[in-house]
């Protein structure tokens, strides 16, 4: 499997945003024998984005980052029996990550050239997990991963004086590691348990446990005019994210199960998540970890589903109610954010609709229909400029107390199938509509700028317009 893609946009015809994806896997899969088989995937993935600007030749520059991934996975599967289908494996990720580089944009460009130091970690997991059937009714499926992080040279790690929050005048010393040197390891223990009972023939509960680590992070500023999120590794000074999650699920058919129907209750509990500072400096900076905090959060919700699967007539519509909020849990983080209290994350969106119908007129043509509405981000407004000693700064609100306008889009298609004859070498459709069919210019980000004392908010809508599409698909 290969995969390529590469995406860009400009404000003003002065910056231009970037995006660029590669991934390439290979798989094999060896059967043992009837009750026993194998499947071995080897793969890369690479994402990039850049962030360039012209306007002032002298001041021209190019900022980029990227991300790598080099993984191999083995995984087994045995069956001694109709009861129990038995799962293990292991696998390991080589995470390459380059955090920030700055470059001169022209031969005007008076821009110096900066990188900062490339990150590099090991990540193995060795897993078991067995689904057994204990009767026609009822079946559990329980499992454990187990994994081993281990944050590699060469790199420099900062120290801070202990008991004091991380700030560049708390720092103590630095380490220099050689390259393969492992400076820091994590271990932990991932566990998940899910159960599914069957009420009738159309009618089921389903229950999950499940612990999660996860040894990479993001963090977004939202105000940004273009969210240009900033990765970590985790290493001595930032810990892995760690999460447990319960669900509880009703499922229920309805017409000799051509209407399906379900409810699904969640929470989740995270440690470790890491947000930023108020008034951090996320971009190029080399002490990361002093503009950063650890927070633990809470996620709940619950999705509501209906689905018709057959008829000229088919498609879905959910709708969930969920939110995500962090609390500030790191005493070396300084100034405590929304008073210590609970806060909306950067991804919290209370409210999700999401509508597909399809409409066969015939065997070969049909027409589909998409809606989606989700409420907006949260972000962080800055409320007043502050005159204090000849110099103005601006008094934001609380964390993420605001919302960008909600989301809504609306698509329509028409489809065209092949003919049906039985002998094909390959299967052709067509599909002809219109992205947007409203032309809503949905908010991508809001961004505000001082401009003679006071604070201007603006809106940043991409493909704010209807857009015709057509497609030709061919499958062999």
């Amino acid at each position: 499997m290969g995969y390529l893609s590469n995406d860009q946009f400009s404000l003003n015809r002065d910056t231009t945003y970037a995006y660029a994806n590669r991934n390439a896997n290979i798989k094999w899969k060896h059967n043992f024998s009837n009750s026993s088989f194998a499947v071995f995937t080897g793969g890369v993935d690479h994402y990039q984005y850049s962030v360039s600007s012209t306007q002032v030749p002298v001041n021209a520059y190019k900022l980029g980052f990227d991300i790598n991934q080099f993984y191999l996975r083995a995984d087994f599967s045995y069956s001694p029996n109709n009861k129990h289908a038995i799962s293990y494996g292991l696998n390991s990720v080589y995470y390459q990550l380059n955090p920030g580089t700055v470059t001169p944009d022209g031969p005007k460009s008076l821009v110096q050239t900066n990188a900062l130091r490339p990150e590099q970690a090991l990540e193995s997991a060795l897993y078991l997990g067995d689904q057994y059937t204990i009767s026609q009714a009822f079946s559990i499926n329980a499992g454990v991963r187990y994994t081993i992080y281990n944050y590699l040279g060469p790199n420099e790690v900062y120290q801070y004086v202990p008991g004091l929050p991380r700030e560049t005048f708390t720092m103590k010393d630095t380490l220099a590691y050689n390259s393969g040197k492992i400076i820091k390891t994590y271990a932990l223990p991932e566990w998940r348990f899910s159960a599914r009972y069957s009420l009738n023939n159309t009618a089921s509960l389903k229950f999950s446990f499940n612990t999660m680590a996860q040894y990479i992070h993001v963090i977004s500023n939202t105000t940004n005019i273009s969210p240009t999120d900033i990765w970590k590794l985790s290493d001595p000074n930032i810990k892995p994210q760690q999460g447990q999650q319960v669900s509880l699920g009703f499922y229920k058919n309805f017409s000799q199960n051509s209407i399906e129907t379900s409810v699904e209750v969640y929470y989740k509990k995270m440690q470790n998540y890491l947000d930023y500072k108020s008034g951090a400096n996320l971009i190029m900076n080399q002490h990361i970890e002093t503009e950063v905090i650890e927070t633990q959060g809470q996620a709940y919700g619950i999705e509501f589903l209906l689905k018709k699967t057959t008829g000229k007539i088919n498609g879905w519509i959910s709708y969930t109610y969920s939110r995500t909020l962090l609390k500030q849990d790191d005493p070396l983080a300084g100034q405590l954010v929304n008073n210590g209290n609970y806060y909306p994350a950067s991804f919290d969106k209370p409210h999700m609709i999401n509508f597909i119908g399809n409409y066969r007129f015939s065997h070969r043509y049909s027409m589909s229909l998409n809606i989606i509405y989700s409420t907006g981000r949260p972000i962080t407004l800055p409320l007043a400029v502050v005159q204090q000693g000849g110099a103005s700064t601006l008094y934001y609100s609380e964390r993420n107390q605001y919302r960008i306008p909600d989301y809504f889009r609306t698509d329509i298609s028409v489809n065209m199938e092949g003919n049906h004859k039985l002998n094909k070498k390959t299967h052709n459709s067509w599909s002809a509509g219109i992205y947007n069919l409203t032309g809503r210019q949905n908010a991508y980000s809001v961004y505000f700028v001082q401009e003679n004392g006071k604070v201007k908010g603006y809106q940043l809508s991409i493909f704010g317009t209807l857009i015709p599409f057509v497609t030709y698909n061919i499958k062999f």
